[in-house]
C-alpha cells in the first residue's frame, strides 16, 4: 500500500501536464494508472494498479482533488476500502474492509470529519464498536462488544470526553463495574 501512495504522490506532485488523457506504464510495459489532465490537474475518471495488474484505486478527481466516489483495493482484488468525497475531503459514507473481504468499519463523514453513526467490525463479522460521531468528536451513546457478542462496555460522550454513567461487563455479560465521569 505504501508503493501505492508514493506513486499516486508523485503523480499529482509530477510537472504541468498536458490537458487529455494520460498513462502511465512500469518497466514491464504494464499499464500502472491512467486518467486525465484539465487545466494542468486531475480531473475525470483514473484508475491505478498493483504491480501485478490489478486494480488498486479507482476514483473520480476535479481540479486535482478527488471529487466523488472512489474504491481502493487490496492485491487480491477485493475491496479495501469504499469512499467518497467532495473537494478532496472525505463526504458521506466510508467503508473499510479486512482483506477476507468482511467489513471493518462503517461512518459518515461531513465537511472531512466523522459525523453520524460509526460502526466497527471483528473480521468474524460480529459487531465490536456502535457510537456516534458530532463533528469529528465521539459525541453520544457509545457501545463496546467482545467478540462472542457479549457487551463489554456502554457509555456516553461529550467532546470526545467520557459523560456521565458507564458500566463495564465481563465476557459472561454479567455487571462488574459502573462509573461516572
Amino acid at each position: 500500500m505504501i508503493k501505492l501512495i508514493f506513486f499516486i504522490s508523485d503523480l499529482l506532485s509530477h510537472p504541468k501536464h498536458p490537458d487529455g488523457p494520460s498513462r502511465w506504464f512500469n518497466k514491464n510495459g504494464d499499464l500502472q494508472a491512467k486518467g486525465s489532465y484539465k487545466g494542468g490537474k486531475q480531473d475525470g475518471a483514473w484508475e491505478v494498479y498493483h504491480e501485478s495488474g490489478h486494480l488498486a484505486f479507482k476514483g473520480n478527481y476535479k481540479d486535482g482533488e478527488r471529487d466523488g466516489p472512489w474504491d481502493i483495493y487490496y492485491e487480491n482484488g477485493r475491496r479495501k476500502i469504499k469512499g467518497n468525497s467532495k473537494e478532496g475531503k472525505p463526504d458521506g459514507r466510508f467503508e473499510r474492509y479486512y482483506e477476507n473481504g468482511q467489513l471493518w468499519e462503517r461512518l459518515t463523514y461531513k465537511d472531512g470529519e466523522p459525523d453520524g453513526l460509526f460502526e466497527k467490525f471483528y473480521d468474524s463479522g460480529r459487531l465490536s464498536t456502535k457510537g456516534h460521531y458530532q463533528d469529528g468528536k465521539l459525541d453520544g451513546f457509545w457501545e463496546y462488544y467482545y467478540e462472542n457478542g457479549k457487551l463489554k462496555r456502554r457509555g456516553s460522550f461529550k467532546d470526545r470526553e467520557r459523560d456521565g454513567l458507564w458500566e463495564f461487563f465481563d465476557e459472561k455479560g454479567q455487571l462488574k463495574d459502573r462509573r461516572t465521569f
